[in-house]
């Protein structure tokens, strides 16, 4: 009688063992079907975006020279400075203007540079090279060139030329006017400054011109 009750056992344990064995494979399919997700991207991942130089403005080499082709001229450019001097108790600077040649303001931009390059000349005195300025003879449109210490030409076109603006007896309005010519540029310009009428000065007369390129 004892055999049978061993065969119930064998018979109990198989069925056991095969559901045990269902269990296993029907929780390995469930996870295999299953998305896999990718990982979350994080703050670091973000490609961090990298400026790219920005080049120093060309600041130009002092002008030996100005032409002024309609006019068949070449007027010899040198650089120019300043001393300090005293007017209605107050100290200010004075230009220290050359006579026998036009006088290139040192603080300003060189020759074809970036921002503005001031030029001053007489009129009425020396060689008086800036004649031409306060007698009208330089134009809008006419073209001028400026010619650096290495040779290099630039060429630039006037797009403005002043009425005469008061010195002697000038106001304030005169003064801030007057001083929007020789404010500082973003872009590349030419300005041109002497005084007014062409045998006395008792005002000034300004010509800006803007750069169109480099000459041959």
């Amino acid at each position: 009688m004892s055999q049978p009750s061993k065969l119930r056992l064998h018979t109990r344990d198989r069925s056991r063992v095969h559901l045990l064995l269902v269990l296993l494979v029907s929780l390995v399919l469930v996870l295999g079907c299953q998305p896999i997700q990718a990982p979350a991207s994080t703050p670091d991942s973000t490609p961090t975006p990298v400026e790219e130089p920005t080049a120093e403005p060309y600041q130009g080499l002092p002008p030996v020279s100005l032409r002024i082709p309609d006019l068949a001229l070449e007027l010899p450019s040198t650089p120019m400075g300043w001393v300090v001097t005293e007017a209605n108790g107050q100290r200010t600077t004075e230009w220290i203007v050359p006579l026998e040649s036009i006088g290139w303001h040192v603080n300003s931009a060189g020759a074809g540079g970036t921002g503005n390059t001031i030029l001053s000349g007489h009129q009425a005195s020396g060689s008086a090279l800036f004649a031409p300025l306060a007698l009208g003879d330089i134009r809008v449109d006419q073209e001028l060139q400026l010619v650096d210490e290495q040779g290099q030409i630039f060429v630039y076109r006037v797009s403005e030329v002043s009425e005469p603006i008061p010195l002697v007896g000038a106001t304030e309005e005169d003064n801030a006017l007057a001083q929007t010519y020789t404010a500082a540029a973003d872009s590349a310009q030419l300005t041109l400054i002497t005084g007014w009428p062409d045998f006395t000065t008792t005002h000034r007369v300004f010509a800006v011109a803007d750069y169109v390129g480099p000459g041959e």
